[in-house]
């Protein structure tokens, strides 16, 4: 089991924030404190590549709404993510600010695949943000086994509505015509 470090922290205000220029190193604001990520690493983007593209293809077929991959989301708390993937209906799409490349507000679903490195940031410190602003779904993908965990927000937290292994089908309730098969999607890498 490896030991993650903790990521540096710098204190500053959402202004200062938003006048960053583009990472590298790149940052979430997080409770007037800048924090700084990693970037993922080939095999967390391979999975993303393929989840996303299967998701848009599905939902442009059926004209669901829109599918973004890492673009900043701030959240009505003011604290900011990049999460590995978003998805609005077109009743939300309007939080899109094709202008500034953002979001504001809180989208219909949220996507993390989680890396050794930023598993427990992710559980714990955004997937607190994610339910108090709201956030009426969340996927959490685990890099290495590929389980999928799908939890659906309500007045007392998140409900774990399912966890499902690489090789079984994943039919999310937010697509219930969907049906993904996480091992498919993302072969184990050939170079272990």
């Amino acid at each position: 089991m490896s030991v993650s470090a903790q990521p540096r922290r710098v204190p500053m205000s959402r202004e200062q924030f938003l006048q960053l220029p583009e990472g590298p190193p790149y940052y979430d604001y997080v409770n007037g404190e800048a924090i700084e990520v990693n970037r993922p690493s080939v095999r967390h983007q391979e999975i993303l590549l393929a989840l996303g593209a299967s998701l848009l293809a599905h939902v442009q077929s059926r004209g669901l709404g829109r599918v973004l991959i890492e673009v900043n989301l701030e959240l009505p708390n003011g604290n900011i993510y990049t999460p590995d993937l978003l998805f609005y209906t077109p009743q939300t799409a309007a939080q899109i600010d094709t202008q500034r490349g953002y979001v504001r507000g809180v989208p219909d679903l949220v996507v993390e695949i989680l890396s050794p490195s930023t598993a427990e940031y992710d559980r714990t410190q955004k997937m607190s943000d994610y339910a108090a602003c709201g956030v009426p779904w969340v996927w959490l993908i685990d890099q290495e086994t590929l389980l999928v965990e799908e939890y659906q927000w309500t007045p007392e937290g998140y409900l774990r509505r399912q966890a499902v292994s690489a090789s079984m089908p994943f039919r999310p309730h937010l697509f219930p015509d969907l049906a993904l098969v996480m091992a498919q999607l993302a072969p184990p890498d050939a170079n272990p």
